[in-house]
């Protein structure tokens, strides 16, 4: 009998929204319980959880010895998220108030806190899982400055490696640690990180597209079909980008500008071309994966992060 992502998604979804709601009980004598709480309580996908246990079950392992892997990377996920919004200066997370715009600058603990947590609920598993995680949020904090740093004068092996550091790194470490903790052979753990990796990429690629239209430009956030459309627009277009990067506001007009230009200069379709590519690439690698029912399901999987919208975005 085949598995269904349609039926397993939910279903591990729950599962770790209800780990989720046990770890805050344990936090709830912290002072910074009321921040954490409404943190991990805005739901989001948990495509990084999911991953985990994905990929633990792929190779074997029972779904109860997973969990606190999975759940180690959801922690960090958010904390991300947490200091993203700091730095960045996003009012907003997932239509609710930015942590940082209730709490100030206690929100930077609390970040400190669900990293320190995953950190101590790994620790049982042994070092290698402690190491895939500290290196993985290395690659985080490395990735974050230079989504700071970056410019329309970058190249888009440096956008690329952006995207490597900031989102592939955790969807590689997902993948990873749940191979770990499913007790996989080397060959399968190098199997799923590849896929990981490949597949946060893609992720992140579709992303970018589906957010076109919200504001990453004016914020000062380089995203590849920015810096594809800067490389091969007029000088108009040019020095329209230019004078809207990082200003924080762009009126409706300029908007539409760049939208129109995105699409007649082929930047958005040429994302789409290196998105296809990572998630080809994602597909290709599961061939090594000796369990053809989780096969099957970390392809739909790589489909579920990358479908939709990022096909339609900025176009009639």
């Amino acid at each position: 009998m085949r598995l269904l992502l349609e039926q397993y998604f939910p279903q591990a979804k729950k599962e770790i929204e209800k780990c989720l709601t046990r770890i805050l009980e344990e936090m709830k004598e912290s002072p910074l319980y009321p921040k954490v709480h409404h943190a991990l309580a805005s739901k989001g996908k948990r495509l990084r959880p999911i991953l985990a246990v994905l990929a633990g079950e792929a190779v074997g392992g029972s779904r109860e010895k997973l969990l606190p892997a999975a759940l180690a990377v959801e922690l960090i996920h958010t904390a991300s998220l947490i200091h993203d919004d700091v730095i960045d200066g996003d009012l907003e997370r997932r239509g609710e108030p930015a942590l940082h715009v209730q709490y100030g600058g206690e929100a930077i603990l609390a970040g400190d806190l669900l990293f320190a947590k995953a950190l101590q609920m790994v620790s049982g598993y042994g070092f290698e899982m402690v190491r895939v995680l500290v290196e993985s949020s290395l690659e985080l904090c490395e990735g974050e400055a230079l989504d700071i740093s970056l410019g329309l004068e970058a190249s888009i092996e440096e956008v690329l490696f952006k995207i490597k550091l900031k989102s592939a790194a955790l969807f590689r470490a997902a993948a990873h640690c749940g191979g770990l903790a499913g007790g996989g052979g080397s060959r399968e753990i190098e199997v799923l990180k590849v896929y990981g990796e490949k597949l946060g990429m893609a992720y992140q690629l579709a992303d970018d597209l589906r957010e076109i239209e919200r504001g990453d430009l004016e914020k000062g956030r380089l995203t590849l079909p920015y810096l594809h459309l800067y490389r091969h627009g007029e000088s108009e277009v040019r020095r329209l980008l230019e004078e809207s990067f990082g200003r924080g506001s762009l009126n409706p007009s300029k908007r539409r500008k760049i939208l129109e230009a995105l699409n007649f200069h082929g930047s958005l379709h040429y994302c789409r071309k290196i998105l296809e590519g990572f998630l080809k690439d994602a597909l290709e690698s599961l061939k090594g994966l000796r369990n053809p029912a989780y096969r099957r399901l970390l392809e739909d999987f790589a489909y579920l992060c990358v479908e939709a919208e990022s096909f339609k975005v900025g176009e009639d």
